[in-house]
């Protein structure tokens, strides 16, 4: 299982898609560095996201799988799409009270992370990645990440452990 690093990065790299957003407001508006310094960061974050997927595929401990029951668990990103176009609402780029968006933006990284919701990622669907809700035998329930489409509970049977409730497929 990896470290709470790794937790806090992909908690951020859920938050990309808002600096996208932003760096599309501050261009339109003429705000080009602070749009140059979104861009930068989002990019490093994409880059942090890959890597991690990368490193866990080839690193991560192997256990075989057994599991009861498999649904799709990709609709959960639609939660997400109010916040990511929020700053398409602005008025105007100058308008942002960092005051209340920088504590805001916490708030709600915090509460991704710690509400075992972090894993609903769209920039991972974005890289071809899909979630799964899976029941173990035992009928704990996690949230499998595979680049395949399941139809069947056959389909992975070996998994790694990414986080408390997250699996990765290693099935090759």
């Amino acid at each position: 299982m990896f470290s709470a690093v790794v937790k806090a990065l992909l908690v951020l790299t859920a938050l990309t898609p808002i600096a996208l957003v932003y760096a599309w407001v501050a261009i339109s508006e003429g705000y080009n560095f602070t749009a140059l310094w979104l861009l930068i960061a989002s990019c490093i974050l994409v880059s942090s996201c890959w890597g991690i997927l990368k490193i866990a595929h080839s690193q991560i401990e192997e256990f075989d799988f057994e599991y009861e029951s498999v649904e799709p668990a990709d609709q959960e990103n639609i939660s997400f799409i109010l916040l990511y176009l929020s700053p398409l609402f602005l008025d105007k780029m100058a308008n942002v009270n960092l005051n209340v968006l920088i504590p805001g933006l916490i708030v709600y990284g915090l509460l991704i992370a710690t509400s075992y919701t972090f894993q609903y990622n769209p920039l991972i669907s974005l890289m071809g990645w899909h979630f799964y809700k899976v029941s173990s035998k035992e009928k704990v329930t996690y949230v499998l990440l595979t680049q395949r489409k399941l139809k069947n509970v056959d389909a992975v049977r070996k998994v790694g452990q990414l986080t408390g409730y997250m699996l990765l497929d290693l099935t090759r």
